[in-house]
């Protein structure tokens, strides 16, 4: 099977809720793929249009239900490999990274995915879970030496608690110690620049991105006149 018909299989097998598909697939690029990243890549788009079409009244709660379970199927065959690559590159020392899912907020997919695609890369990654209070996130970077703070809000609801997490380190004087990073569905470009995050991606594959251009960049989180996006 060729890679984008392959590509095209997964997007099916996950739109459609199909596990057992979801497992077929994991297998063969777990086999075939020269990057995982690559699938991994794509299934995150999908989940992204799932809840896209969630939220524009296209799809009812069974069907996101079932692409998530097709997704974490998916996920359950490739990450053990991906975590391999992970403690084969983690020669690379890219840098330390907390992640988590804000307070209010039980979604863990698309965090689950960032977190996975870091180790990857090259990155220490210190997954906080779900529902995580926005102190909790800030020291659990001070103690483990992090540089980077990544916050994921799946509901608009929870989306303020990431904006807490950026007013809690100016408050404190440590705004200068971290670069946050903020995404998930509902989190827009503009909402990163409007509570002062460092940096905001779409997916995981430009979380990835964001976070090397933070770490092998020349600037501090201070630096507010250079704010790492990724293209929408």
């Amino acid at each position: 099977m060729g890679k984008s018909n392959e590509y095209e299989s997964l997007r099916e097998a996950i739109l459609e809720g199909d596990q057992e598909a979801a497992v077929a697939i994991g297998h063969e690029v777990v086999e075939s793929a020269e990057n995982l990243l690559e699938p991994v890549d794509v299934a995150s788009g999908v989940i992204r249009e799932v809840g896209d079409k969630f939220g524009e009244g296209e799809l009812f709660l069974p069907e996101m239900v079932l692409a998530a379970e097709a997704m974490q199927a998916f996920m359950d065959v490739v990450t053990p490999r991906l975590e391999a690559e992970a403690a084969e590159g983690a020669s690379t020392g890219r840098g330390k990274v907390v992640i988590g899912t804000v307070q209010g907020d039980i979604h863990s997919i698309g965090k689950n995915i960032v977190a996975t695609m870091l180790s990857a890369s090259g990155y220490e990654v210190v997954d906080l879970g779900v529902n995580v209070d926005p102190m909790e996130a800030i020291k659990a970077a001070e103690s483990g030496g992090a540089s980077i703070i990544g916050l994921s809000a799946l509901m608009t609801t929870s989306m303020p608690y990431q904006k807490e997490v950026v007013d809690l380190l100016d408050a404190m004087n440590q705004r200068d110690d971290f670069f946050v990073i903020v995404g998930g569905g509902p989190v827009t470009r503009d909402y990163a620049d409007d509570i002062n995050a460092n940096g905001w991606a779409p997916d995981a594959a430009a979380a990835v991105q964001v976070c090397d251009e933070m770490v092998m960049g020349p600037t501090t989180p201070a630096d507010t006149n250079l704010i790492y996006k990724a293209a929408e």
